[in-house]
């Protein structure tokens, strides 16, 4: 396979808490919060890599350390095989030319005092990529895109007069305006109604098609990941669990927790009802108090003696796909009915 486009390398982010009033008044500190733990993951020119996992997986503080938005505590981002990390001033802003970032919530991504037409401008501004007297119609151009027409009507709106699916089209217009070669979509169309998350995402494979950016897709949503990516990465409480192509980690899943989110997802259609946020049985350990052996041992219906006491190598299980479980081998043939818990 190609050199990785973009290479998020062995990333550790952690995050040394406030002390509260009990901790003032004990003298004790509170643990750190281990955002992500050693996460490594490809992304290739031209393909979307979803990344799937609860609230509190990491999933998003790796998509921010992807734009460099936050600095690892240990680990790297690589852009093209060049360490990037460090970026500063000049560099920095370059590199955030070719990697942008689509925020989950459309009503706060644009200045509501400026028009469409202002907030798409901004960023061919900044970036010195259009003369001024160009600028109008490159946006109605970038407009006419994303399917938002008479493209001069809503050039001249401001946020307030459009609807949700509006706004977030925008949004992915703002993002895609500079031609990034990386974009990172943070939940894009979560917040979204169900009739229209549908058009949304059809849009941004279509922009895919056409012109060959490479998506790295975060989601709570198994059956979108489904719908958007070529492959998926499966995180939980910093960590990525598993990994592989979209369709064959669907069909036949090598790790527990995988297993369970399929069980608790709708139907795989990107046109399912209304969706809720995962609920899976018990509740997910805490960032900063890491259970000893394998992370997801305290939920698992599978669990062993062996996982409570030691944290399980990455599997590979051909075909791209590759699950940190003790028994992925036996999960991925038989599913949740491999064996009983002891």
């Amino acid at each position: 396979m190609s050199k990785p486009i973009l290479h998020l390398d062995t990333l550790r982010m952690v995050y040394n808490a406030d002390p509260g009033f009990l901790s003032r008044l004990t003298g004790r500190a509170d643990p750190p919060v281990i955002a992500a733990d050693d996460v490594t993951l490809e992304l290739h020119a031209g393909e979307t890599l979803a990344v799937v996992g609860e609230s509190g997986s990491g999933k998003t503080t790796a998509g921010r350390i992807a734009t460099l938005q936050e600095r690892p505590t240990s680990g790297g981002v690589l852009y093209e095989g060049q360490e990037v990390t460090g970026l500063t001033g000049a560099a920095l802003k370059a590199f955030r030319a070719k990697v942008q970032m689509i925020f989950q919530n459309p009503y706060d991504a644009l200045n509501p005092r400026l028009t469409v037409s202002q907030s798409l401008a901004e960023p061919l501004m900044l970036h010195g990529l259009v003369p001024r007297s160009g600028l109008r119609a490159a946006v109605l151009e970038m407009l006419e895109a994303v399917e938002l027409r008479p493209a001069e009507s809503f050039a001249d709106a401001f946020p307030s007069e459009l609807s949700g699916g509006q706004l977030q089209r925008i949004a992915i217009a703002r993002a895609l305006i500079i031609k990034p070669m990386v974009v990172i979509a943070d939940e894009p169309v979560s917040m979204l109604d169900v009739s229209i998350r549908s058009g949304v995402m059809n849009l941004m494979r279509g922009i895919q098609r056409d012109t060959g950016v490479t998506y790295l897709y975060i989601t709570h949503d198994l059956s979108v990941a489904r719908y958007m990516a070529d492959r998926i990465a499966v995180m939980y409480l910093g960590a990525v669990l598993e990994e592989g192509p979209a369709e064959s980690l669907i069909s036949a899943a090598a790790h527990p927790y995988t297993r369970l989110l399929i069980e608790a997802a709708p139907e795989h259609r990107a046109t399912a009802v209304k969706r809720n946020r995962i609920r899976l049985p018990g509740d997910a350990a805490s960032q900063s108090g890491l259970p000893p052996g394998c992370r997801f041992h305290p939920r698992c219906p599978l669990a062993q003696p062996i996982c409570r006491e030691k944290a399980p190598p990455r599997a590979a299980l051909g075909g791209g796909q590759t699950a940190s479980c003790h028994f992925a081998h036996e999960v991925k043939k038989t599913g949740l009915a491999t064996m009983t818990t002891a």
